[in-house]
């Protein structure tokens, strides 16, 4: 009977050993995993990131572009309405000078029609007062 104690005492060592080695070899292999997982991860995040600065790079490179069109459209503008203003200036110069007599008429023509359109009106409330001529 010890024999068989003994027996069954070395099986359960060998067994809790191999059980031990199992749970050895299982770490080891789910540490190199995650090793490998984390090293994985961490270069598709430094691609990742490559990635997005050449993206922000070219978005930026191409509204830089825009920006500076945009600024020589708005030049260009600028410049020929200061053109158009100024000969515009010379022309009516030159008109006031050779139509002096004209120019004044047009003038005060100009301010009496402006004067008549812009007074306060008055109206008549012939309906809805006791004395219809009166004005308010």
């Amino acid at each position: 009977m010890i024999k068989n104690i003994e027996q069954t005492k070395e099986g359960m060592d060998s067994l809790i050993d191999r059980t031990r080695d199992g749970i050895v070899s299982a770490a080891d292999r789910a540490e190199r995993g995650i090793q490998a997982a984390a090293k994985s991860v961490g270069e598709n995040a430094h691609v990742a990131g490559e990635y997005v600065r050449d993206g922000a790079g070219k978005a930026s490179d191409g509204a830089q572009r825009r920006v500076g069109t945009a600024a020589t459209a708005i030049d260009r503008g600028y410049t020929r309405a200061r053109s158009d203003l100024s000969r515009a200036t010379t022309a009516t110069t030159g008109y006031i000078t050779r139509n002096p007599g004209k120019t004044v008429v047009f003038a005060v023509s100009t301010g009496f029609v402006l004067g008549v359109l812009m007074r306060p009106r008055r109206f008549c409330l012939r309906e809805h007062t006791e004395r219809p001529g009166r004005l308010l």
